[in-house]
């Protein structure tokens, strides 16, 4: 079970949020206070009493600088707390996402651990860090004032908190809908996000093939869309502030009233008392309107906390327990796999042994990629078995497989970062290992030209296809891992530099290599232990170079074609 991230905005900042706690209360005593000087002050002037007035003076002088030291307090402890609290919950819910394995991280797209991080946080922030102490302040200030007003009134105080009802009712009956729409919002933000992401990324797709005015209706309609939610939840909260003004002027005028009533027909209640009271039924009304907008509010980011916890939730197999620090085979039998439905490999079987190297090739959709993708562990959704060492990989820690196997992906990701940085992912190598890289992927001759410190842009902006295909290669190679798996590794390549490439990465001793590739030279593939021939999900044949041209089978058809 993770420890919740909520917890996070606490922890460390007690203290803060105690002294935050008791400035609110302080605050609220200070409404109170003041409103009882109004009512001595208003009874002192039909006195004409001076050294009355002067002792209230004095009180308001303290009140004012006990104020200034609280709201100094505030001013300095507040942006300490809001700080501490949104930086640790931001910095654990990061750290939970990169804690998730590979398949428990793609069952949800990026755009939503963005929106989690962004707009979720941002409203968990406006709605419900701070509003735990304007909740402390007026309930607080709601029971003192009642107390008060006992004890000048029963009788009108049984009348004021009657009328201030109507504001609380009429705010209960329209505020429920506000947690509905804040989901609204979050859910839709995350599809708008997520579009907007999709669209940037293939900006030059787009262009090439003219879709931008479709991309612009598209683009339109998903912001009418969000807007609408922002719309609907502003009018809900427009109309709550309506009710909540009327409902508060009839519960003030009627309070006035009464007590102008009882006053002129038993004069049990002065005329300074009556003011007393008007000037109390604020602290009435304002935290029975105030309560329900901000629990509201609260509640609606109890949705959010629940989303958060659900997509940064780490699901580990209690069976992921073996732990391997060596690779001898990897033997795989009757192994089926389907992504929606769809029949992506039908009952493979076959065993790679150890350093040795595997080439595989076969038309586009053949299931090569989703092969090499099992292979890491990357889902578990299949039936049959991958065995490392006779265990299967379900069982074996990612953390240990990850840790002996490094691989290449058809479509890299370069960080916005230096060129090295990239290559050794922050960790420390010695100059001696990567120049050897450098050397070994062709890298050398662009840290010469560029510098090793040459930043390589918004996911490689600044460098071509085949300078990000020789990084992601050193970044395999860095490892010294005993299992090399590489997708595509050198599409991107010209022959002559691909050639280069492959030969130094099949030298490489004491690893298993497996390699996708479309290229299917007799000068490259002669040299791999064996090449596997996928087609429709199955591998229907394998065998060296030199073999499987004598069969004049499938293999043979491809290399022809080329």
């Amino acid at each position: 079970m993770n420890k919740s991230v909520k917890s996070f905005i606490y922890k460390g900042n007690i203290f803060n949020f105690i002294i935050l706690t008791f400035t609110s209360l302080f605050q609220t005593a200070a409404l109170i206070i003041v409103s009882l000087m109004l009512e001595k002050i208003m009874a002192i002037a039909s006195s004409n009493n001076l050294n009355a007035l002067y002792e209230q003076f004095v009180m308001f002088i303290v009140l004012l600088i006990s104020s200034i030291i609280i709201f100094i307090l505030i001013t300095y402890l507040k942006p300490k707390y809001q700080k501490k609290a949104i930086t640790q919950y931001k910095n654990n819910i990061y750290n939970q996402i990169l804690d998730k394995s590979i398949s428990n991280f793609n069952k949800y797209n990026t755009s939503t651990y963005i929106s989690a991080l962004t707009n979720d946080v941002h409203k968990i922030e406006e709605d419900y860090l701070f509003s735990i102490f304007d909740l402390i302040a007026n309930i607080t200030l709601f029971i003192c004032t009642i107390i008060v007003m006992i004890i000048y009134s029963p009788l009108l105080t049984i009348s004021g908190i009657v009328l201030s009802l109507l504001p609380f009712i009429g705010a209960i009956i329209v505020g429920g809908k506000l947690a509905v729409r804040e989901k609204e919002i979050s859910d839709q933000n995350a599809n708008f996000m997520h579009f907007v992401k999709d669209n940037l990324i293939g900006f030059s797709t787009v262009k090439v093939f003219k879709a931008e005015n479709k991309i612009k209706e598209l683009f339109n309609k998903n912001n009418i869309i969000i807007e609408d939610k922002k719309a609907s939840k502003t009018k809900t909260l427009a109309l709550m502030e309506m009710v909540q003004q009327v409902l508060s002027l009839v519960s003030q005028l009627g309070v006035f009233f009464i007590g102008a009533y009882i006053a002129i027909s038993s004069g049990k209640i002065a005329p300074s008392v009556i003011l007393l009271f008007v000037q109390l039924m604020n602290y009435i009304i304002s935290p029975l309107m105030s309560v329900p907008t901000l629990l509201s509010k609260r509640l609606s980011c109890k949705p959010l906390f629940k989303k958060i916890e659900e997509i940064i939730k780490i699901e580990t197999s209690e069976n992921q327990t073996e732990i391997i620090d060596s690779i001898d085979d990897i033997s795989i039998s009757n192994l089926n796999f389907m992504y929606e439905e769809k029949v992506i490999l039908e009952n493979i079987s076959y065993k790679f042994e150890k350093n040795k190297s595997y080439a595989i090739v076969g038309p586009s959709g053949s299931g090569k990629t989703t092969l090499i993708n099992l292979l890491l562990g990357k889902d578990y959704n299949y039936t049959g078995n991958i065995n490392y060492n006779g265990i299967e990989v379900r069982q074996i820690s990612q953390d240990s497989l990850y840790k002996i196997s490094s691989f290449v992906e058809q479509n890299v990701f370069v960080f916005d970062d230096s060129i090295i940085n990239n290559i050794t992912m922050y960790s420390n190598v010695s100059d001696e290992l990567l120049n050897e890289v450098l050397i070994k992927s062709g890298l050398i001759d662009l840290i010469n030209e560029k510098g090793k410190d040459y930043r390589c842009g918004e996911n490689g902006c600044n460098l071509s296809g085949g300078e990000k295909q020789r990084i992601s290669i050193a970044r395999a190679l860095i490892n010294k891992s005993q299992l090399l798996l590489l997708d595509e590794a050198t599409s991107a390549l010209d022959n002559e530099t691909a050639t280069h490439i492959t030969n130094n990465l099949l030298e490489i001793d004491n690893t298993t290599k497996i390699m996708i590739t479309h290229r299917l030279d007799e000068g490259i593939l002669t040299k791999f232990d064996e090449i596997l021939v996928m087609k429709n999900g199955n591998i229907v044949e394998f065998g060296t170079y030199k073999e499987l041209i004598n069969k004049n089978g499938i293999f043979k058809s491809l290399v022809e074609l080329v």
